[in-house]
């Protein structure tokens, strides 16, 4: 099982778990196998990422982002985890992917929920 950011989900994938809105409502159940229409919707519907079954792609290659989105993205996602234990290790990796996450958000147009 892994979980990726919805921009690398693809169609023909199969979901490990449900997607579930933010109020805890299912939109996908697991077990279903993603069709292109169900990547869109994932997008539109702002989902951060999911769990697909299978083990995740592990690129060599890190796509490097400007400094100034990097700068932004760490703001934005500060914002969002400043209630939580910073030392923590497990807060620490998730802060950590969430800036990457929205930096690449950033870098193409958008920005990551």
């Amino acid at each position: 099982m892994a979980l990726i950011v919805t921009e690398q989900v693809r169609a023909g994938m199969t979901l490990a778990a449900p997607v579930l809105d933010r109020r805890g409502r299912m939109l996908i159940p697991a077990g279903h196998e993603l069709s292109e229409r169900h990547v869109q919707a994932l997008r539109t519907w702002a989902i951060a990422h999911v769990e697909v079954e299978g083990e995740p792609e592990v690129s060599s290659e890190r796509v490097s982002v400007d400094p100034e989105l990097a700068a932004a993205a760490e703001r934005i996602v500060a914002e969002r985890v400043a209630r939580n234990d910073a030392t923590h290790p497990l807060v620490a990796e998730l802060f950590r992917f969430a800036v990457d996450a929205e930096a690449h958000a950033l870098a193409s147009g958008g920005a990551a929920p």
